[in-house]
């Protein structure tokens, strides 16, 4: 069986048609395959699949165009004919299918060649639609990606049909993830078993690949840029030397509980309590926590609680609860529109005792600790967002390219050709934006008003153009298998968690020396 890596790499270089109008029809003689042979390529990144006797290697098509997908993905390596032309005709399939495409047809079906149809436009992937050439990352950052994608390939994308229906990941992909330095483990430092990758710019490589991998729900930045710094920089030395191994070794997935039911983004208001016992060794914490990302699967949650109340922000403390602590429970998890590879749940601190040891860094600097860490967390969700802004485009230009409509194809139109332009415009400022951030954020310098603007500006976009994409697909952009209707569905959370966007952009007025203006029930 052919490596499916090398296979989907050699795909893609395939995948680039000099002119608009290849034949389908081969002058080399047309090879025939017995079904055995056919059934070794099944895997979503070396897919092949019969119809009318002729053998077709559809990999890319899963990824991009939702004509039949579900029906491929079922009958990858088999024959799809009956369930593939209940829905769309042959040559609606080839439309979208390059000449190496057709690899030949099914021994004794008596089949001597493909149908005779040009292959229209080129296959376009995210980074092509930008103008203007990335710099922010350098060759080792690349081969980093290079080596995260195969590990997609090779562990997730067999199973993620499976995570999105349970609603969570497997367990043990994650801590094959932080084996191989892609989750937690790469920016731990090496004293304590980790990589030590201190550049961030491995983080964001991560971040990225997971939505140009069609993975975007899959929550991995969660650990590395929203809860792994409280570990490795609000801790003491010896929590560090305590909790960093056992992440390494035992591939701990951890989380952060801030929220709460009755508050969203005032963290300043917690009612979770943390009382501290008459002889100082113990903490006993009661409350709720909700909208907690990982909260079902976590090792290790960083609890944030209310110590001393007439401190105000200044009384809020950081514990961290390990799985399995009485009283500490999952209470309940959600169906969400969208992010559906990610357990989201509510969780229930009823007198959960903890010891002293387990108070992260120092009693009343909780709140410090949240506000630090914000800035890295909102730019990690810019990223995500201006990648899938990129892909859903892509994945766009293929489609209208390709799409057949009123003697021509749906890319002929000259108001479509102006919503894409636009979009491309939108994309390359969010993009060049964003990538200067990364860059701040590297050098440690990324400023608190900066990370807001970049995460506000980013999620608006990727809300925006997914649903233009979608409204170009037309009614397959409706379908929930469609690649463009994932990434509408997953992006339109991201303008709501890591701070509500209406709140920064008060956070950015800060810096223009706005004060931001509260109503009180006093003056109601």
């Amino acid at each position: 069986m052919p490596d499916p890596l090398a296979s989907r790499m050699q795909l893609t270089a395939l995948h680039r048609p000099t002119t608009r109008h290849s034949n389908m029809a081969s002058s080399a003689p047309v090879r025939e395959w017995t079904k055995e042979e056919v059934s070794s390529h099944r895997s979503a990144s070396d897919c092949w699949l019969i119809v009318s006797g002729r053998v077709y290697d559809v990999t890319d098509f899963l990824a991009r165009h939702p004509a039949g997908a579900r029906i491929i993905q079922l009958h990858g390596g088999r024959d799809c004919t009956s369930a593939f032309l209940d829905v769309h005709s042959e040559s609606y399939l080839t439309q979208f299918l390059p000449p190496s495409a057709f690899k030949g047809v099914l021994a004794g079906s008596g089949v001597k060649s493909a149908p005779a149809k040009p292959f229209v436009g080129r296959y376009w992937q995210p980074d092509e639609v930008l103008s203007v050439k990335r710099t922010v990352f350098q060759p080792e950052h690349e081969e980093y990606r290079k080596q995260f994608r195969a590990f997609i390939t090779k562990h997730v994308h067999p199973v993620y049909a499976k995570w999105e229906q349970q609603g969570q990941p497997d367990i043990s992909v994650l801590r094959e993830l932080v084996k191989e330095g892609f989750y937690l483990r790469f920016a731990i430092p090496k004293q304590f078993g980790g990589l030590g990758l201190t550049d961030w710019r491995y983080s964001a490589v991560v971040t990225e690949e997971l939505e140009n991998a069609d993975v975007g729900s899959f929550f991995l930045n969660l650990g590395n840029d929203m809860v792994l710094s409280y570990f490795t920089k609000s801790a003491t030395p010896e929590q560090q030397a305590r909790w960093l191994p056992k992440i390494v070794k035992e591939g701990s997935v951890i989380a952060i509980a801030m929220s709460e039911p009755e508050l969203g983004s005032d963290l300043a208001t917690l009612r979770t309590t943390a009382k501290r016992s008459a002889d100082g060794q113990t903490y006993e914490l009661t409350g709720r926590k909700m909208w907690i990302s990982a909260g079902a699967t976590a090792d290790l949650a960083v609890i944030s609680a209310v110590t001393d109340a007439s401190k105000g922000a200044r009384g809020i403390s950081l514990f961290v609860v390990e799985k399995g602590t009485a009283g500490f429970e999952s209470a309940k998890r959600f169906a969400k529109a969208g992010k559906h590879a990610s357990d989201t749940c509510l969780l229930t601190l009823d007198k959960v005792v903890v010891p002293a040891a387990n108070l992260l860094g120092k009693e009343g600097e909780g709140f410090k600790y949240m506000m630090s860490n914000l800035s890295k967390e909102r730019l990690s969700i810019a990223i995500g967002s201006v990648a899938a802004a990129r892909r859903a485009l892509a994945l766009t230009l293929n489609y209208i390219h390709g799409r057949q409509m009123f003697g021509g194809v749906t890319a002929d139109l000259q108001s479509v050709q102006q919503k894409c332009a636009q979009m491309r415009l939108d994309i390359q400022v969010a993009t060049t934006f964003v990538d200067q951030c990364i860059t701040a954020q590297a050098e440690n310098s990324l400023s608190a008003d900066t990370a807001s603007m970049a995460k506000v500006l980013a999620t608006e976009l990727a809300s925006r153009v997914a649903d233009q994409c979608l409204q170009l697909y037309g009614g397959y952009g409706y379908l929930k298998q469609n690649p463009v209707a994932k990434i509408w569905a997953d992006q339109r959370v991201t303008r709501i968690y890591g701070g509500a966007n209406e709140v920064l952009l008060e956070v950015a007025g800060k810096g223009l020396g706005f004060r931001p203006q509260r109503m009180h029930r006093s003056k109601l």
